[in-house]
């Protein structure tokens, strides 16, 4: 009955997207760049550990990481039980929900309580978000929404979110990534707070740096040379997924982002997931002009172990290289 329904979403899910793209050509995926993938997710699916989690370094077992191992199974169709990677999506899954705390903060227990968990707590409520909306499971939706409340309850004065879980502004990448929660779980029925978003995305606004058409780490100053990238394809994002109208804040700005990944394309996978979704978010002129640049990159880092370079790595190189296969509903551009 599950397998039914989710072949049901996923049919209207396509649907609307050929509708929404209907004066782009259609976006798919070369035999290369899926096998590539399917690499990739052998690779995370084999160093997934015995309790669901995954390590990656100095970071140890980041909720954040997790989070994004598991969208990236979920992105080739995978969810808990379902799939070829049911299983591995299953036991990670359940590892993430053992991870939330009373206070709704979800965060490894093995790691200092108070540290700076808000990047991971955000990764997280993204990756519930798109669980709890494709599956509607109890336990999901139950951790889910004390996430989302966290969420808006530390919300900075400024409109921003910091790294640790009080009110406190902080920088874009941070905020992005607790938009991008909001985003998505308000998609999926849950309540979010109108202002709550729009404060947030005006601070971002106020970052935009109008000569280089760049969104800045922490105010409004940037450039295509600057170690700040990340950001500004972050910002460029959120303003594509919110559906800012002001073209200013959104065309304009990713069309640095495909300029940058043409001139200098040995970036982070950070800067090219993001700039993978604004893309592709604006339809098939831009996606493939970006994709043009960005693939090459991503195949050439790609190991003969199917890793692309470390864990977080490969989770946000699958991501940004796996947008057309239409899973993941916060990023499509459906028209309402």
């Amino acid at each position: 009955m599950k397998t039914l329904i989710f072949i049901s979403i996923f049919i209207l899910s396509f649907c609307v997207f050929s509708q929404a793209h209907s004066k782009d050509e259609v976006i798919d995926i070369s035999p290369k760049v899926d096998k590539a993938i399917d690499k990739a997710l052998a690779y995370l699916a084999s160093t997934q550990r015995s309790d669901g989690s995954w390590s990656d370094g100095g970071y140890g077992k980041n909720v954040g990481i997790i989070s994004l191992c598991l969208m990236a199974f979920m992105s080739k169709g995978n969810l808990p039980g379902e799939g070829k990677y049911g299983h591995v999506v299953a036991k990670g899954l359940d590892w993430l929900i053992k991870q939330a705390k009373p206070s709704g903060l979800v965060q490894n227990t093995e790691r200092k309580a108070g540290g700076p968990a808000m990047y991971g707590h955000g990764l997280a409520a993204l990756a519930l978000s798109e669980v709890w909306g494709q599956t509607r499971r109890k336990d999901v939706g139950a951790v889910l929404r004390k996430a989302i409340d966290l969420i808006v309850k530390v919300q900075g004065k400024g409109g921003t979110w910091g790294y640790y879980s009080v009110p406190k502004d902080g920088d874009t990448s941070i905020t992005v990534m607790q938009i991008f929660a909001l985003k998505s779980a308000h998609e999926a029925g849950i309540y979010v707070p109108k202002v709550t978003i729009e404060k947030a995305l005006k601070a971002i606004k106020k970052r935009f740096d109008k000569k280089h058409k760049m969104y800045g780490y922490s105010g409004p100053k940037n450039t295509p040379t600057s170690g700040h990238i990340g950001s500004h394809s972050a910002g460029t994002c959120i303003m594509q997924i919110c559906r800012e109208k002001d073209p200013k804040y959104t065309i304009e700005p990713m069309k640095v982002c495909i300029s940058i990944m043409k001139k200098r394309p040995k970036h982070n996978a950070y800067f090219m997931y993001y700039g993978s979704v604004c893309t592709y978010y604006a339809g098939a002129k831009y996606y493939n002009e970006w994709r043009k640049y960005m693939e090459p990159v991503m195949l050439k880092r790609q190991r003969s172990s199917g890793q692309i370079g470390n864990t977080l790595g490969t989770a946000w190189g699958v991501l940004a290289l796996s947008l057309p296969y239409r899973y993941i509903p916060v990023y499509q551009h459906e028209e309402k």
